[in-house]
């Protein structure tokens, strides 16, 4: 790679950046609401992070996925990267591998890398992305064997196929490796969930790919892609995995998927902003409303209340104030009253204020605290 190439490159990571700082990110359509839940994900996954620091964080977060947009028909992104870990993996394309990843940094480098390297692979991809994007991905396929005469076999396959699993068993048995994201949590609807440790909450996670791995024997390589704070991306790779005689396909699975994920943790937490999944993680969280636990009798007879920032926040959704629950992901409709009320203390005597019943309800629901 010529140093030209690579200056070349951050210079467009720049363009991008100055792109996106000109533009008013609060009158974007949505963007109260995708910043609220990412505050929320923030806040229950990564609580040593301030708040104060969540609105950077967000805007962080969409200058890297401007990058990933730009990066999405860059034949050359391979060039631009340090490759470290376990090298023979990404080398080996004689023999089927399950490649596990995140949406993390640029992580289309893998792909990229994969195409070059000579591996025969299908990726899976939600049912929306396959219908939207199947004729460009496979375009890109076809310019990067001409641009770099591989012989490489690219498919891309539906998630939601009712038939995915076994289709999968087929690709490897086959000789075939498999591309595949856990932090999409998309598969057909039956497939068995397994609750793993994830930072700082539980999250449910599919445990096909494990299962996949234990009755082929076909190992599990977890790769990761992340930017430097110089602009340059990382890609590494990790050990494979693979089932150890005498050891139960439960056990295997159960172990296996938390050792990814906790593989994974360690770099959303270090790159935070580089992350995709901040954008739907919560659907993966196991409910946590069962142990919420009402107030006891004395949080009625406080002397002063405060609005409880850490768990709730306020914002306009279509000209209507709206109170989001970051614990419970719910939102409320309110009036303009309470929310100029709850914006504005001290408060003197809510009880008195909002009337017995508004404020009996504000103090359980854990708003006033």
């Amino acid at each position: 790679m010529r140093t030209s190439d690579l200056a070349n490159y951050k210079r467009a990571l720049l363009d991008c950046e100055d792109a996106l700082n000109r533009v008013n990110l609060h009158e974007e359509e949505g963007y109260t609401v995708r910043f609220a839940i990412f505050s929320a994900n923030l806040t229950n996954f990564l609580p040593e992070i301030p708040q104060s620091e969540h609105a950077e964080l967000f805007k962080s977060l969409l200058t890297n996925l401007a990058f990933e947009s730009f990066e999405r028909n860059l034949l050359q992104i391979g060039d631009f990267c340090d490759v470290k870990g376990n090298i023979k993996s990404l080398k080996s394309n004689k023999t089927p591998q399950i490649f596990c990843t995140f949406h993390l940094g640029s992580y289309r480098i893998i792909a990229n890398l994969l195409i070059r390297m000579g591996h025969n692979f299908s990726t899976i991809v939600r049912q929306d992305v396959y219908s939207k994007q199947i004729e460009s991905m496979m375009s890109y396929t076809a310019r990067m064997k001409e641009k770099y005469d591989t012989n490489s076999e690219v498919s891309v396959l539906n998630a939601e196929d009712p038939q995915i699993l076994l289709k999968l068993v087929r690709e490897l048995k086959s000789g075939r490796s498999l591309l595949v994201y856990l932090d999409g949590n998309t598969g057909t609807g039956d497939e068995k969930l397994d609750p793993v440790d994830f930072l700082s909450q539980k999250i449910n996670a599919r445990k096909g790919m494990t299962y996949l791995s234990y009755i082929t024997g076909v190992p599990l390589v977890p790769v990761v892609s992340y930017r430097k704070p110089d602009r340059t991306n990382m890609l590494y790779a990790g050990e494979a995995i693979k089932a150890e005689p005498g050891t139960s396909r439960e056990e295997f699975s159960t172990k296996t998927l938390q050792f990814l994920f906790d593989f994974f943790a360690k770099y959303v937490a270090s790159y935070p902003e580089q992350w995709e999944g901040w954008n739907y993680i919560h659907n993966a969280l196991i409910s946590r409303e069962d142990s919420l636990q009402s107030p006891p009798n004395s949080a009625y007879k406080r002397v002063h209340y405060e609005f409880n920032f850490s768990r709730y926040s306020i914002f306009e959704l279509q000209d209507a104030p709206v109170l989001f629950d970051k614990i419970l992901y719910s939102t409320y409709e309110i009036s303009d009253g309470l929310k100029n009320y709850l914006l504005k203390p001290p408060f003197v005597n809510p009880k008195q204020a909002l009337g017995k019943f508004i404020f009996k309800e504000l103090v359980r629901q854990g708003i006033l605290i």
